[in-house]
């Protein structure tokens, strides 16, 4: 049989272990924050060696949920042109300025993770909205907020129509908005 990972987007509330991931995408500069259950500090990583560490959680937890701050749908409106998704993202939509860089980095990640995974592994995602910020902040600061904070902030409604970024993803992942007070 060969391995697989599943990704699925129905969490139902479950709470299954999960993993806050702010997706940066460099070729020199550690720019992904990541929090799960098995450090005390949220850590800051380069882009390869994030998918090298998520590979290995996700294989270690499985069934777990991945909250990933970047794009992981989208919405095209009658014409074929990109929209936004609902409300929430008005003035930030995922098509321009920081979305697009953020769409590219998790196709890149989701593929690369689709890949490495060497076992028969199910990850929930969910899509983490993070924007709105007063000031600059820390990839692992970020990460931390998603982390601690994810179970308790409710789910955005998206527009009829909303596809996932890649088709193997079994579903439309939901997108909750974070909006810290300390940013």
């Amino acid at each position: 049989m060969d391995k697989m990972i599943t990704f699925r987007t129905n969490i139902n509330q479950i709470h299954y272990p999960h993993i806050a991931l702010d997706l940066g995408y460099s070729h020199s500069v550690a720019s992904c924050g990541i929090m799960h259950s098995g450090i005390k500090e949220p850590e800051t990583l380069k882009f390869g060696t994030t998918v090298e560490e998520v590979t290995r959680l996700v294989e270690q937890i499985s069934p777990c949920v991945l909250i990933i701050e970047a794009v992981l749908s989208t919405y095209h409106d009658e014409y074929g042109n990109p929209d936004i998704r609902g409300v929430f993202e008005k003035g930030r939509g995922w098509y321009h300025g920081p979305g697009v860089a953020t769409y590219t980095a998790a196709i890149r990640f989701l593929r690369m993770l689709r890949k490495k995974c060497s076992s028969n592994v199910t990850v929930y995602l969910a899509e983490a909205f993070l924007s709105f910020k007063k000031k600059r902040s820390r990839h692992s600061d970020d990460a931390r907020i998603i982390y601690n904070s994810f179970w308790n902030t409710p789910t955005e409604s998206l527009k009829d129509g909303t596809e996932p970024i890649l088709d193997f993803i079994l579903g439309v992942p939901s997108v909750k908005v974070f909006k810290p007070k300390e940013l």
